[in-house]
């Protein structure tokens, strides 16, 4: 009797050992497909920001060519001359 569960212990705690591995297994997967979400899919629709100054919910531009931009945190890049910019207004053309 001894003998059998003693392996009984041992295959318990081994499947275990496998369902909590399965668990952060699941949890790892659903958070880099939420993170794969938010940057590919969710990264292709304008961002709306509230200017400071004339209180409307505007696209930015960039400051050099008042072009749309790809937006980077606190910066962009200018869709025309393909440079570093920084955000402005789209109506009153003030920075962010």
């Amino acid at each position: 009797m001894d003998g059998a569960t003693g392996i009984s212990a041992v295959l318990r705690q081994e499947l275990t050992c496998w369902a909590v591995g399965a668990i952060i297994g699941i949890a790892l997967v659903a958070v880099v497909g939420l993170l794969a979400y938010q940057r590919y899919l969710m990264g292709k629709k304008p961002t709306q920001h509230l200017c400071n100054y004339c209180g409307h919910m505007v696209g930015a531009v960039s400051d050099c060519h008042h072009a749309p931009v790809k937006e980077r945190f606190l910066h962009g890049t200018c869709m025309e001359c393909k440079n570093d910019c920084r955000l402005v207004c789209q109506r009153c053309k003030r920075p962010f």
